[in-house]
């Protein structure tokens, strides 16, 4: 499936459309959300040019994908949570049962695990490191001081996006990434969204 989340809804809602439910996680921004389960928040929001809004059709589109992926997938593995336009801005959230229900539905790759498993899973962590303490970046890192944080877990995305973790921030891969916070990171290497080779290393508490 094309890149959903973000490309259908620039086409879909810069075209005029609107649908409406309701989620937790709030952001004025792209972001993508991890909690400690492994499920996924997004919320995704565009500009809009057009004064008019065609709620059915938008509403019918995003439950027809969503349809047809949790046909193959399972019940609940994807679900529309909110979808609203307001002040020349939409915003789209989505809820996702695991971070593969993520990657497969958007074609976004993202991981999250213990970082032993995520060796284990090929990820290879070849990139320069920063360390965080209390929501600042206080030095470099090496790899040999992740490797020896056992219980730490990590959120690998390849991606320019605002992600939030579930836990306090140790460590974050150095290149395109900027702390935002003791749980959260702006990834931003292009203007496009989907276009980047570069895995982030979020590692967490």
């Amino acid at each position: 499936m094309k890149k959903f989340i973000c490309s259908s809804l620039c086409v879909l809602l810069c075209a005029g459309m609107l649908a409406g439910c309701g989620t937790s996680v709030s952001s004025e921004d792209n972001l993508v959300y991890v909690d400690k389960k492994g499920g996924v928040i997004s919320v995704d929001v565009e500009t809009l040019d057009e004064n008019y809004y065609d709620a059915s059709e938008l509403e019918n589109f995003v439950k027809e994908e969503i349809d047809s992926y949790t046909e193959e997938h399972g019940k609940g593995t994807v679900s529309l949570e909110k979808l609203t336009a307001e002040e020349g801005k939409a915003k789209l959230t989505m809820k996702y049962k695991t971070t593969q229900d993520y990657s497969e539905f958007n074609g976004i790759e993202l991981y999250q695990g213990k970082i032993v498993k995520a060796l284990a899973a090929g990820y290879d962590f070849k990139a320069d490191f920063l360390k965080v303490e209390n929501g600042k970046v206080t030095g470099s890192a090496t790899t040999k001081e992740i490797y020896a944080t056992e219980d730490l877990k990590v959120v690998i995305i390849k991606a320019n996006n605002d992600v939030q973790v579930p836990g306090d921030i140790c460590y974050i891969s150095k290149e395109n990434v900027e702390l935002t916070g003791t749980d959260t990171v702006s990834i931003r290497g292009t203007d496009d969204l989907f276009e980047t080779d570069v895995y982030t290393y979020i590692i967490y508490k």
